[in-house]
């Protein structure tokens, strides 16, 4: 059986979250920086607000394998200066660019790319993207954006059917993924779990990330 990886994510409220974290998620190999830009979707996160600079955190973030999600308006602006920072893994949403604009990031670029969908947006849409990404992300959640939202069943068919149709891609799943999920996503087919609150809002983080991936890593 392959290990199936669990990875931390952050929602950063400040450059100081970035780094208090980066300590404290010490256990884990890598790391999943969630940004949000307040336009693509509600919230908003650091470096949007307060400003900043992603260069700021990267002998931080160094020793980690860095996803970053970007959940922006403008992602491709904001890839080339997270791939600066040392980004490993970029997640692209297909409501934020066209199809042709991913193929010129993934040619001149040597990271692993993953794209994603909202809970909106059907299923043959992100299909499209597939043939030019390294893996899947699928969001667990409904609306994105957010720690704590409540699960969506329909994820389960999708990994399903995704798997069915590129059983060589890597699935991802992020959003409310926890001990009450992560099995039954684990057996939908999904092949790694990106968790928020799930771990980074636990009393001993370390813990609960050994706690879920013994769930489905036996």
């Amino acid at each position: 059986m392959n290990y199936l990886p669990i990875v931390p994510a952050v929602i950063p409220k400040s450059q100081e979250e970035v780094i208090d974290f980066s300590k404290v998620l010490s256990f884990s190999p890598e790391f999943h920086l969630d940004l949000v830009d307040g336009q693509f979707v509600e919230t908003v996160s650091w470096p949007y607000t307060p400003s900043g600079e992603p260069m700021a955190v990267k002998p931080y973030l160094d020793r980690y394998t860095l996803e970053v999600d970007l959940m922006v308006a403008n992602p491709v602006s904001a890839a080339k200066a997270w791939v600066e920072a040392g980004a490993d893994m970029l997640v692209f949403h297909v409501e934020t660019l066209n199809l042709n604009d991913l193929k010129n990031f993934a040619n001149d670029y040597k990271v692993s790319i993953g794209v994603s969908a909202h809970g909106d947006t059907p299923l043959s849409t992100l299909v499209e993207y597939v043939a030019e990404a390294d893996y899947i992300q699928l969001m667990g959640i409904y609306k994105i954006g957010a720690q704590g939202m409540p699960f969506d069943e329909n994820v389960l068919d999708k990994i399903t059917a995704l798997k069915k149709q590129f059983p060589l891609k890597s699935i991802t799943v992020d959003g409310s993924v926890n001990k009450d999920t992560i099995k039954r996503l684990a057996d939908a087919g999904a092949d790694r779990f990106i968790c928020g609150s799930a771990i980074v809002k636990q009393s001993d983080p370390e813990s609960a990330h050994e706690y879920l991936s013994g769930l489905v890593n036996e």
